[in-house]
């Protein structure tokens, strides 16, 4: 096995393209695009790495074949904010053989202790914000946008290397097609007509301030969550920089009390009907595969609700998600994804049971403790 730490543009091009000979013939496997990666992963562009260290390893045989990737990260404001000397792995492959299994982790692992990390978590892409958790149950079809997907043999590959379950993340299916939540949808719109709150969608005109106050909700809302870190105001830009072009203000709602911001519900198509399309690649057709098949995406998947503490359970997560789920109606998909949610977390789990959602797959989070 020869080991390689990305230094190079050309390395980090090959840590990115692992997968597409681990995933060779897999249907459900949907490619990442390639620039996109290699600007998410640019320690000068990306802000998240004002805060955090990361390393890029990547294995090959003797023919230069990749066999499996690794990223080791540590974000220090996960420190800072949660106080646990925690560490991250990442971007994780591998062909199945324990062997190369092993190397990585230990690569990894000597990462970590040279940083005086006790314990490792993952699969965590850079962070909780971004992809995380390994598919354990749930292989029947793709995954949606920004959600992971793996062999089934990676959970075996990573609980031979020591790691124990830390928490599942759950993701729903709510079938709007065939069975549509009317009776939800008759007393969110009791609810939205009889409050003090407003409920409006995204004003693209007004996109700056929007983010804002999406940052003030999401990192109020979220932060008693198990392994939340905030998002910095530089983090959240770059965020929207790389996703402005595919945010559908119909599919984003913020509740107000008196002008001021105290809830939001945000979705987005499931472009990945779409990436699956493009192979990966912008040029020289990606983008007009893009523009083509756009319009044609059957689903959308709901990425995040969160309502400030002292304005929950008073009927506003109901309101959100159901304006949410009319304008995805509205637009012809036929269901929609909720995803993710904590397995422990029962409030939303129920909410979302409610509405129709039925649990479909499962993702895990494992921890290892390396001193």
């Amino acid at each position: 096995m020869r080991v390689v730490q990305v230094s190079t543009k050309k390395e980090l091009i090959e840590f990115i393209r692992v997968p597409w000979r681990i995933y060779r013939g897999d249907p459900n496997w949907v490619p990442p695009i390639v620039a996109d990666m290699l600007t998410l992963l640019n320690k000068e562009k990306n802000p998240f790495f004002k805060h955090a260290d990361a390393d890029f390893f990547y294995i090959t045989d003797d023919l230069h074949r990749p066999l499996g990737r690794i990223a080791a990260i540590y974000d220090r404001n996960h420190f800072k904010f949660r106080g646990e000397n925690v560490g991250y792995f990442g971007y994780f492959e591998c062909v199945d053989d324990d062997s190369v299994a092993e190397k990585l982790f230990e690569l990894v692992h000597d990462w970590h202790i040279k940083r005086g990390s006790v314990f490792v978590r993952g699969p965590i892409n850079l962070s909780m914000n971004n992809e995380c958790g390994l598919l354990i149950e749930g292989f029947d079809g793709p995954p949606l946008f920004m959600m992971t997907y793996n062999p089934q043999y990676y959970a075996k590959l990573i609980e031979n290397n020591s790691y124990k379950k830390v928490k599942d993340l759950y993701a729903y299916w709510i079938d709007t097609y065939y069975n549509p939540p009317e009776k939800v949808f008759k007393l969110a719109s009791r609810l939205e007509k009889s409050s003090d709150y407003t409920i409006r969608n995204l004003k693209m005109k007004e996109f700056d301030e929007e983010l804002k106050r999406f940052q003030k909700i999401y990192n109020e809302a979220w932060k008693d969550n198990w392994g939340f870190v905030p998002l910095t105001e530089d983090e959240l830009k770059f965020m929207a920089k790389r996703m402005k072009m595919l945010v559908l203000p119909d599919l984003v709602a913020i509740a107000e009390k008196d002008g001021n911001p105290v809830g939001v519900a945000f979705a987005m198509p499931d472009y990945n009907f779409v990436f699956k399309k493009m192979k990966g690649s912008l040029f020289p057709f990606g983008i007009i595969k893009f523009l083509i098949y756009k319009g044609q995406i059957p689903r959308a998947r709901f990425i995040a609700l969160g309502v400030v503490k002292e304005y929950r359970y008073k009927g506003l997560e109901v309101a959100l998600i159901a304006r949410l789920l009319k304008a995805g109606m509205k637009r012809g998909y036929i269901g929609a994804e909720l995803s993710w949610t904590l397995e422990d977390n029962k409030a939303i789990n129920s909410l979302i049971e409610k509405f129709g959602g039925k649990l479909y797959r499962r993702y895990r989070i494992y921890e290892k403790k390396i001193r």
